[in-house]
């Protein structure tokens, strides 16, 4: 009997633990990797494809190149992670999220070949490298034109970096997963630089100098030649509103205009224009027609969301100082917010304390919560630093009764709500994303302590 969506993706779900308990970032040296794809014939080298790393912006950056490519007739693959609702949203094709029984039909072929290298030198291979080896086999049977590729941890020794991309892209490098990448912004630049390829073309999006230079020494001993958008683009953007932005916009010799961008923020503008100049790069002819179709009807949940109106609820899922730097900004600049409720939730490593920090003066309570994952920190640990910066904290471990508290203490103040620190969030505001809801509960393991 073949084996069902909800089989598939426990089974997926089962090689979590094992994953924690076992490996580290340090440990993985891509071999496992490397052994995993060739057991299954090598499926990433059956289509172009373009690796896009990053601290901030990778999600988007690469959704935007997937947008541009299926406007310009292109057949596209795209693999991002993580997913807010369902697995599925990890593999997309055309834009459509993998259907369910393909997904079961790729892991019941791949269950084999994992469970006997369980016992190989390798050992069995994780979550993480098996779902990118699902979207390998995925994007070569339906033979796509072209695969865009969202990196997952670092890039040096993510599984996605076995791949031989035509492109890479950098976005911008913030403190994060330091307890694995370092504690620099050149120790991080350099993991993240080890998606370089000789002879490859390199899109820079702005980088703290650190980092850029890290980057860019990085590139000159691989022959990596590079395009900085910052060099490259010239925009401004024209009006900020709760529609998005209008931008002017002009990439050297190959076309400009003006475009509105629905997405949120400015660094949502250099976000796409980053995705222009890499198709560019890619020898797409400037096209203000299909641009426009590029940018009609987008739809990239959880990036400062914004749920309801009246009243004003807004989702996202800023994990470290920067994004939350990022998005306080964004709320100020397109929303009008002057202050806000948060319901926050996160995840061991993130940086609480600089989240703090970026909160202070802006939010009048924090409702402190569990994110719907077995690593999701404990309220009482990041309490104090919020605390220390002046902020009212009310802990409600149960992560729906604090929506409903946040939301009915908003209300009574008068004030927006936000809510923010995790992808692990999405949950809450299942009805708003407008995602399937399969019944995926390996998250529901939740801490109780």
């Amino acid at each position: 009997m073949a084996l069902t969506y909800e089989e598939a993706v426990k089974y997926l779900y089962g090689l979590i633990n094992y994953e924690k308990i076992s490996f580290s970032y340090s440990d993985l040296k891509l071999d496992r990797m490397r052994e995993l794809v060739n057991r299954l014939s090598n499926p990433q080298n059956d289509f172009p494809s373009i690796l896009v790393a990053g601290t901030k912006g990778k999600g988007s950056t690469a959704y935007f190149l997937e947008r541009l490519f299926l406007a310009w007739g292109w057949k596209c693959g795209f693999y991002t992670k993580p997913h807010l609702l369902t697995f599925r949203e990890r593999i997309r094709l055309e834009g459509n999220l993998i259907p369910a029984q393909d997904l079961a039909n790729l892991v019941e072929e791949i269950k084999p070949v994992v469970e006997e290298m369980r016992n190989s030198p390798w050992g069995r291979p994780t979550y993480f490298e098996v779902s990118v080896a699902l979207a390998f086999l995925y994007f070569s049977r339906k033979k796509v034109d072209v695969a865009v590729i969202e990196v997952g941890l670092g890039g040096r020794l993510d599984a996605t970096n076995v791949c031989e991309p035509q492109l890479t892209v950098i976005t911008p490098i913030s403190f994060d997963h330091t307890d694995v990448l370092g504690d620099t912004l050149s120790a991080i630049a350099r993991e993240k630089a080890g998606i370089l390829r000789k002879g490859i073309k390199l899109i820079l999006l702005p980088q703290e100098e650190e980092a850029r230079k890290t980057i860019l020494k990085e590139a000159q001993e691989k022959s990596t030649p590079v395009s900085e958008v910052e060099k490259e683009c010239r925009w401004q953007i024209l009006s900020r509103e709760k529609s998005g932005s209008l931008f002017s916009f002009s990439i050297g010799d190959w076309g400009e205009g003006v475009c509105s961008l629905s997405l949120l923020g400015d660094h949502q503008v250099v976000n796409f224009l980053s995705a222009l100049l890499a198709a560019r790069e890619w020898g797409l002819s400037f096209d203000q027609q299909k641009l426009g179709r590029a940018l009609k009807d987008l739809y990239w949940p959880g990036r400062i969301q914004v749920l309801s109106l009246e009243p004003l609820v807004v989702f996202d899922v800023a994990h470290n100082q920067a994004s939350f730097s990022q998005l306080i900004k964004t709320l100020q600049d397109f929303l009008g917010m002057e202050k806000a409720v948060f319901l926050l939730g996160l995840l061991e490593g993130k940086d609480y304390i600089g989240i703090a920090q970026e909160l202070k003066g802006f939010t009048s309570r924090v409702f402190l919560t569990l994110p719907l994952n077995p690593k999701a920190i404990l309220p009482q640990i990041i309490s104090p630093y919020l605390k220390r910066e002046g902020i009212e904290v009310e802990i409600v471990k149960d992560l729906f009764q604090a929506r409903d508290l946040a939301f009915q203490f908003a209300q009574e103040e008068k004030l927006p709500l936000v809510t923010a620190g995790s992808f692990y969030l999405a949950p809450l505001f299942a009805q708003q994303l407008f995602l399937p809801q399969e019944e995926e509960n390996y998250v529901n393991s939740s801490r109780k302590n």
